[in-house]
């Protein structure tokens, strides 16, 4: 469910920053393939990520489902720094 909402709030903003600069996954912690992926983000962000989180670039950017205004302005941040 949750992911299903994070997902609608990617599709309503993706069109803000162009076609195809915006790409995700969803990882299934109930596959064995997600597993690996979550360990991989653990490994990574050197600790466990919440469920449901949001993963920008290899770094954790929320542990939550943020709003479309919030994660619109961290992707705007990581598009362009200078925007800080």
């Amino acid at each position: 469910m949750l992911c299903d909402l994070a997902i609608a709030i990617l599709e309503e903003i993706s069109p803000e920053f162009g076609e195809g600069v915006l790409r995700w996954e969803v990882v299934d912690v109930g596959a064995r393939e997600g597993l690996r992926r979550f360990d991989e983000l653990t490994k990574i962000g050197g600790r466990r990520p919440a469920v449901p989180s949001i993963v920008i670039n290899e770094t954790i950017a929320f542990n939550n489902i943020p709003d479309m205004q919030a994660l619109s302005g961290a992707i705007q941040k990581v598009l362009d720094p200078q925007t800080l």
